[in-house]
């Protein structure tokens, strides 16, 4: 059966009319994204790829958080709303080497980051008896709608996890911050380009008026050769002091900035948290440079805990059971749980619910 049980080629007509990034598009467009494309007023091309987008505190957090939280929280069998007295054993052991907590980490992050996740099972007949996470871009739908590795990564997944791969999606409207926060992230970059450029001139902005003389008998090249060399020696670690000759008259524009784009700095970090389902404060912004405190809403009891998860790490969660809980992976009537007993605080009801069997 095919991830969503049908063809692609017919569903859509070619794969040139799926959206942007899917795991039905070329590998290419699976492992970058590329700013230029996305925003054309750029001079130089930034690849926005997960690693790019760690870099970002407010991201790098957020993730960490969820991943964290996600990869501690079992996964149970149950059968109906009594967990199987066998649990199969690949939910809590794998013959690969690499353990259950790395792949519940796996799918985690490939969902916060892509939108998509998916595990590779390795089986004896129909029984599956063990499980290896298959990072986002090793792996594509076929034409038929089947999902398999990709010819570039074939020789990097061991065969026995080849046989039945299973894609989990997040959810409709839900990309992944690649996509759906992307125009946050290229601003979040911007702005520290911006405060780190501060931060290295720290005085105003500076027009330097050069004399008629040498402005008529310098070309393009001596001007701009000029205004570069005093911008470096006008940088912090020369003590932002340079020499200039007479006929180059600096003139400063406004006041050195104190605040060091406090503002905007706070302002990403709350869009990215609302990007990411988690709460602001979880992300710190606070006081800084001696500028106006930034406070919101305290993470100070257990219902706190409650409230991260129904609105931020359910929609991972219920994704996992959701998918896991068919019957390619469990028997009919038995299902997948993410297991959140003991990080939620006195849950109501205080068993995990499921929607499939």
């Amino acid at each position: 059966m095919g991830i969503f049980g049908r063809n692609i080629e017919q569903t859509y007509g070619s794969r040139a009319a799926l959206p942007l990034v899917t795991p039905f598009s070329s590998q290419d467009s699976l492992e970058r994204i590329l700013v230029d494309d996305l925003y054309p007023e750029h001079d130089e091309p930034v690849a926005l790829t997960r690693e790019t987008a760690l870099r970002i505190p407010a991201v790098k957090r957020s993730h960490d958080i969820i991943c964290s939280i996600l990869a501690r929280t079992p996964w149970r069998q149950y059968d109906g709303d009594a967990e199987v007295t066998d649990q199969p054993g690949w939910l809590v052991n794998s013959g690969s080497g690499v353990g259950p907590r790395a792949l519940r980490w796996g799918v985690a992050s490939d969902l916060f980051m892509n939108g998509w996740a998916a595990i590779g099972f390795a089986m004896d007949g129909e029984t599956i008896n063990d499980a290896l996470h298959l990072p986002f871009g090793w792996w594509e739908v076929a034409a038929d709608g089947t999902v398999k590795v990709s010819d570039q990564k074939l020789g990097l997944v061991p065969a026995r996890y080849t046989h039945r791969i299973v894609a989990i999606p997040l959810g409709y409207g839900s990309s992944g911050m690649l996509v759906d926060a992307r125009t946050s992230m290229h601003g979040a970059r911007a702005i520290e380009a911006a405060y780190v450029d501060r931060v290295e001139n720290p005085i105003p902005a500076t027009d330097i008026e050069l004399s008629k003389e040498y402005w008529n008998a310098w070309g393009k090249e001596e001007r701009e050769s000029f205004r570069r060399n005093y911008i470096k020696n006008r940088q912090a670690k020369n003590g932002a002091v340079s020499l200039r000759p007479e006929y180059a008259k600096p003139n400063y524009s406004g006041g050195v900035e104190t605040n060091l784009f406090e503002s905007a700095r706070n302002g990403v970090r709350l869009d990215i948290a609302n990007h990411a389902g988690i709460p602001a404060s979880l992300l710190e912004g606070s006081r800084q440079g001696g500028g106006t405190d930034i406070k919101y809403s305290g993470v100070n009891n257990g219902a706190d805990r409650n409230e991260l998860w129904d609105f931020g790490l359910d929609k991972y969660a219920s994704a996992i059971e959701d998918r896991l809980s068919l019957d390619d992976v469990c028997p009919s009537g038995e299902s997948i749980r993410v297991d959140a007993s003991r990080y939620l605080s006195v849950p109501q009801p205080t068993n995990p619910q499921t929607s499939e069997d």
